[in-house]
């Protein structure tokens, strides 16, 4: 049986965790898929796609939408792999969206996944992105960091959400995407409690942003981003390397983050400051 849903309850959410850690555990993979709809751009669409067999959850399909080109995650249980199921679940998914403006569909999954299953692409006719991701983990070692008293790094207030919303946009979208987009990302995860989204301030002046998901099992830390004109200078270490030992006598969690493999110069950061790397994120699309 499968449901579909636009949001996980809390009882959906206990189970879609387990699956995903029964599923990590044995492909050897780390990824988290998102499991929430909080950026998708129809909060009505459904995004998650739960296959039960005697009352089990032994499938998850999670759709990340935040525009019409969606990424899909597809995760089965592996003593119930080869049953159809996945495919069970992709149908239901494009049968329950058909009807939202949905133009392309990406799938992501790991190398190590990839290698362990090289029919998988080819039999869902399926070829590689070009692009790929790396994501890199960090244990709870505090760093030795010395308090600088020209700059400060604090949880943002509602009140910096444009100069964010503007420092984001710089970073992280290219021509063609409106600034509404980061505003949106911006907003929500102010409003999200399981986001903590961390500024640098210099001069009272929004310098560096960063943002951390506390929703799983570790810290993940993403959208870290500081203004052109003081990249190279160490502000974006001192952003993380703070806001790491900020978070380690606040949780009891690890930490992870994800830089494009393209993006050399962060992943070097990350490196420098002891993130070693777990997994590479490939993304998968149908052959054209």
């Amino acid at each position: 049986m499968i449901q579909a849903t636009n949001t996980l309850n809390d009882h959906q959410l206990l189970e879609a965790k387990a699956l995903i850690a029964t599923c990590q555990n044995y492909d050897g993979t780390f990824r988290e898929p998102y499991l929430s709809n909080m950026l998708n751009f129809d909060p009505n669409m459904p995004a998650f796609f739960l296959y039960y067999e005697k009352g089990e959850l032994v499938g998850l399909l999670t759709v990340y939408a935040d525009d019409p080109d969606v990424d899909v995650t597809i995760l089965v249980h592996p003593n119930h792999r080869r049953q159809g199921i996945a495919r069970a679940l992709y149908r239901s998914y494009e049968k329950e969206t058909a009807s939202y403006p949905i133009e392309s569909v990406t799938f992501q999954t790991e190398r190590i996944f990839l290698e362990r299953h090289p029919d998988f692409a080819s039999n869902w006719g399926l070829v590689e992105d070009e692009d790929t991701e790396t994501w890199l983990g960090r244990d709870r070692a505090a760093y030795a960091l010395d308090s600088r008293s020209d700059v400060d790094v604090l949880l943002a207030e509602s009140s910096y959400l444009e100069a964010i919303a503007r420092l984001h946009h710089q970073t992280f979208s290219d021509e063609t995407e409106s600034p509404e987009l980061s505003h949106r990302y911006i907003s929500e995860a102010l409003k999200d409690p399981d986001s903590l989204l961390f500024i640098l301030l210099k001069d009272g002046q929004v310098i560096g942003v960063c943002t951390v998901d506390v929703s799983g099992t570790s810290n993940y830390l993403y959208g870290l981003a500081v203004v052109e004109d003081y990249r190279g200078k160490g502000y974006g270490s001192y952003l993380a390397k703070s806001l790491i030992n900020q978070l380690i006598e606040q949780n009891d969690k690890a930490f992870q983050i994800a830089v494009e493999d393209s993006n050399l110069g962060a992943k070097r950061l990350y490196e420098k400051i002891g993130f070693v790397k777990q997994t590479q994120v490939v993304y998968l699309k149908a052959k054209v």
